[in-house]
């Protein structure tokens, strides 16, 4: 039901905060960004009412959208990273901005595996095999790049892209980590390796990389400096930029009526609820719409 409040106004009074940082390390060889979007991601959890494995997906690739955005050599005035897969969660998209909004959705919110190894969330057997895209927004144009998925876990799949399509060599980190109240941990790191690296550096990079258990909880445990820390402790690092991220929908009443008043008429009284309505929700962040058959039919009707 609508409240009469605008979309905008709405989710301006929820909106839930996350942090990026971008920097460089081990004397300016290694250029690294690291989100953190627990409440974020807590929030489209909470809208989409997403299972464990649903919202670890989208998670996940939400936070690879927000660093590649900001890790492009042009950035992107807007970047959707796409997942398609063969298996039952079938698809993820996420969507972020320059400015640092960020949404996304899923095929199957409600996706329910038996966990994996180790109790881990079944993530890659969830989504299966298929493609990662992703879709860049600069002044000349969109530019779409494509790989097949390597792994369905999204962060090997994301490092593949890097080195595929980018010709990067990376080391990337994404999880969430969920529980029964929901989720409490949730982000990534991407850390790129330049060209020409000092061999001390890249071994220690990943020595580091190996003791580090699990991304999402560093992040629970103390956001992204205890990632940093993790990560590239011995590697002294410079901040060169941090920014705010926050779940932010760009739905509207006027957007979906344009849509709806397109629909032929005999499929929107298919639509009618017994109060002899039509009722829509965004599939990015759950916001309910209302509309009377009248405002749907097309100016010349």
């Amino acid at each position: 039901m609508s409240d009469g409040t605008s979309t905008d106004e709405r989710l301006e009074r929820v909106c839930a905060e996350g942090a990026l940082e971008m920097g460089l390390a081990g004397g300016g060889w290694l250029r690294y960004g690291v989100a953190d979007l627990g409440e974020v991601v807590e929030e489209a959890r909470a809208r989409l009412d997403l299972s464990p494995i649903a919202a670890a997906a989208l998670g996940r690739s939400m936070a690879a959208a927000a660093l590649l955005l900001r890790l492009a050599e042009k950035t992107p005035s807007r970047l959707v990273l796409e997942i398609r897969g063969s298996g039952p969660l079938r698809s993820v998209l996420a969507e972020t901005d320059e400015a640092g909004n960020l949404r996304g959705t899923v095929g199957n919110p409600r996706v329910d595996l038996p966990h994996g190894a180790g109790g881990k969330l079944a993530v890659g057997a969830a989504v299966g095999t298929g493609t990662l895209r992703v879709v860049r927004e600069l002044p000349g144009g969109s530019y779409a790049s494509q790989v097949e998925l390597v792994s369905g876990e999204i962060g090997l799949d994301v490092a593949h892209f890097l080195r595929q399509s980018e010709q990067t060599r990376s080391a990337v980190l994404l999880g969430v980590l969920t529980r029964p109240e929901g989720v409490a941990g949730a982000g990534g790191l991407i850390v790129e390796l330049l060209p020409g690296a000092p061999e001390e550096v890249v071994s220690t990079l990943e020595g580091n990389l190996a003791g580090v258990a699990g991304v999402s909880r560093l992040l629970e445990e103390g956001g992204r400096e205890q990632v940093l820390d993790a990560v590239l402790a011995g590697l002294e690092r410079e901040v060169v930029e941090r920014r705010s991220l926050l779940h932010r929908c760009r739905c509207s009443r006027e957007r979906l009526g344009r849509h709806l008043t397109a629909v032929p008429d005999e499929d929107v009284a298919e639509l009618l609820t017994e109060e002899g309505r039509v009722e829509a929700d965004c599939v990015f962040c759950g916001a309910r719409y209302v509309f009377h058959p009248d405002e749907l039919r097309a100016p010349d009707a």
